[in-house]
């Protein structure tokens, strides 16, 4: 065997991006990501969790958009929230 290591990152939900550049950071474990022109830093803001319960059709529907789109569900949930309750 070789002495190579292999680092993971600790956090799962910290996801790559989809380039490949940043997925060869990734992988070689660099996880100092930069946004993109378009994206707009997150504001981090303390959480409080929600629970409810929904169909679970509506659920399939979400989840397979989400995917679809390559988006957080959690995070396009919060979007329409925050479009539809505005401070």
């Amino acid at each position: 065997m070789s002495g190579k290591s292999i680092n993971f990152n600790p956090n799962p939900r910290n996801k790559p991006q989809s380039s490949a550049t940043a997925l060869d950071a990734f992988v070689n474990g660099e996880t100092e990501q930069q946004p993109t022109p378009k994206e707009q830093p997150i504001e981090k803001k303390p959480l409080k969790r929600l629970t409810f319960d929904i169909a679970a059709d509506l659920h399939k529907r979400i989840r397979m958009t989400c995917l679809g789109r390559d988006k957080d569900m959690a995070e396009e949930l919060r979007r329409i929230l925050e479009e539809n309750f505005p401070a």
